[in-house]
């Protein structure tokens, strides 16, 4: 059982690190007003970005950037369109996840079947391997991938610049109260673009994280969804930096029980009361089919607690969430 959880744990720490990315940059996009659910053709984009790149160049670095790139040039579209053009920012997210997933789909196929070694795992500097050898937690909190470290890093700097800054107070400032905004001197088409671009970039990071140091390789859709996930964990995290790593990590963990339980057998012996009844039970929760839904249920769950709670000032939603500016109307 301890191999099992040091296992789990291990898994859930690299699983989170594309919910923590790409979480931390839809946060970015709407604490300055503009939704982006254009996040999962982002992921795709900088997936397979990063991973040609790392092909081609053997460096996980230069592909990682390259990822960072394609998701920033999506999310400029994205951008154009919704506070440009003020076109409506759901139909344009869902656009660029369409146009995500068939660009690479297209331009993918080549590179299905490569495999890279990408970002390798190293302990963290000076201490960590000492403390590797600590049972069950030592290899999930001290050897990691640099992208896991990254990760963890932009956390508490994204809330500093969010909280402890006049950049991100003015960011924010556009995301409440845009006319008031503008007319204190705030840039409010600039901010939106810049939160916009650098949101699109954290979710092609996002995918290169996926494609260089989860998987190694790539696959057409390969992100399954987990872009739709990083929307929901910003509800979930009522719009908060700090509260996006723990819904990552319980998002992170749903989604790496699905693959440490295969094999795992769980039931209650024969003369335990009600083995019978729950016997089944156990095995169909436990079932792979059944436990690769959980993500996709707790997001469900997540998003219908913010349909109920969208009178609450507790949740914490932007003022001016979907709503274009213009000077000349507003």
């Amino acid at each position: 059982m301890a191999g099992f959880l040091a296992g789990l744990l291990d898994a859930t720490v690299a699983a989170a690190t594309v919910f923590i990315l790409a979480g931390l940059g839809e946060l970015i996009s709407e604490r300055a007003g503009v939704l982006n659910l254009g996040v999962e053709g982002m992921m795709l984009g900088g997936a397979l970005g990063g991973f040609a790149v790392t092909v081609v160049t053997n460096s996980p670095w230069i592909g990682l950037a390259a990822g960072v790139l394609v998701g920033m040039a999506l999310a400029l579209i994205h951008a154009f369109l919704c506070i440009t053009l003020k076109a409506n920012q759901v139909i344009s997210g869902v656009m660029l996840t369409l146009l995500g997933t068939g660009l690479t789909t297209f331009y993918g196929s080549d590179w299905v079947g490569e495999r890279i070694d990408g970002f390798a795992e190293v302990p963290v500097p000076l201490v960590g391997q000492y403390l590797v050898e600590i049972p069950v937690l030592g290899e999930a909190l001290f050897r990691n991938t640099p992208t896991d470290y990254l990760a963890l890093a932009l956390v508490p700097l994204t809330w500093y610049l969010l909280n402890r800054t006049n950049l991100g107070l003015e960011l924010i400032s556009v995301g409440e109260d845009p006319e008031m905004a503008d007319t204190m001197g705030v840039s409010v088409f600039k901010l939106r673009y810049l939160a916009v671009v650098f949101g699109g970039g954290f979710a092609g990071a996002a995918g290169a994280h996926l494609s260089l140091a989860l998987v190694g390789n790539w696959s057409n859709g390969m992100t399954a969804g987990q872009g739709w996930i990083a929307v929901a964990l910003v509800i979930f995290a009522q719009w908060r930096a700090t509260r996006i790593l723990l819904g990552a990590y319980l998002f992170g963990m749903l989604s790496a029980l699905e693959l440490r339980s295969q094999g795992l057998s769980v039931s209650l012996g024969p003369d335990a009361p009600l083995a019978g009844v729950l016997n089944p039970i156990i095995e169909f929760l436990l079932n792979t089919q059944i436990m690769s839904t959980y993500p996709y249920l707790a997001t469900i769950l997540v998003l219908s607690y913010a349909v109920i709670r969208s009178n609450s000032d507790r949740l914490a939603v932007p003022s001016a969430l979907l709503e274009p500016y213009s000077r000349e109307t507003d």
